[in-house]
């Protein structure tokens, strides 16, 4: 009997005791595609040219606004206890991930490889143009977007009318003589006395065509994609936990 307790003690000394591991926070990684234009119009004097990777840019420089979930119902600065986000574009993200083509399908990626992406698309029509970019987490739900608009501006410039001005006098103006003497000689000069005007009178005449029509058209610049950039990192919560 003391043997098969012996045997048993010794089984149970021998099993492995369970322990807890604590998993550091992972890197916070954030893939930017490349700014996507779509025109809808016809008109050819609207400029939307832009740098493909002017959201990659402002990204970087505004990444730092971005707020992260403390686990305690609150958000913190992202680099307060979390260091900074790393932001790729489709040429760094090749050193970092090589197991999926980002230029293909570069949401599928950012889910595959448990990151964010950021999408930032330009729309284009007769009268207005429309930044927008969206950040998605990984599991492809988007938790911030920030828009910049450019409008078309139209003045209507109403043509000047002519006003004529006209006096109208009691009766027409007398002459008189006068006869001036120097010496031995004499003359006489004429001279004309106005009479005093009764009224005067102002006529206007509208001009009979349409107003000028200004218009400015709407066009793409630098700044409407750095206001939407900027709109959508201070807005960012992200939930790491």
């Amino acid at each position: 009997m003391s043997w098969l307790l012996l045997v048993i003690g010794l089984a149970v000394a021998e099993e492995p005791q369970a322990s807890i591991v604590v998993e550091a926070h992972r890197e916070i990684e954030v893939y930017v595609a490349p700014i996507e234009v779509m025109v809808s119009t016809n008109l050819e004097n609207i400029e939307a040219e832009i740098d493909s990777n002017a959201a990659f840019a402002y990204s970087s420089s505004y990444s730092h606004n971005a707020k992260i979930q403390t686990g305690h119902g609150a958000y913190e600065p992202v680099k307060l206890n979390h260091g900074r986000i790393k932001i790729y574009n489709e040429d760094t993200i090749l050193y970092a991930w090589e197991d999926c083509n980002y230029k293909i399908k570069p949401l599928g990626c950012s889910i595959q490889n448990n990151h964010y992406y950021i999408e930032t698309t330009v729309h284009v029509d007769d009268n207005e143009l429309v930044v927008r970019t969206m950040l998605f987490d990984s599991d492809a739900q988007v938790i911030a977007t920030g828009v910049s608009k450019n409008k078309k501006i139209i003045k209507w410039i109403k043509q000047q009318e002519i006003q004529q001005q006209q006096t109208i006098y009691n009766q027409p103006a007398t002459s008189s003589s006068q006869r001036n003497c120097s010496g031995s000689s004499c003359s006489t000069t004429q001279a004309t006395v106005p009479s005093a005007p009764m009224s005067t009178v102002t006529t206007s005449k509208p001009k009979e065509e349409m107003p000028l029509k200004w218009v400015i058209p709407h066009k793409l610049l630098d700044r409407n994609i750095q206001q939407a950039m900027l709109l959508m990192w201070c807005s960012t919560r992200m939930d790491l936990y």
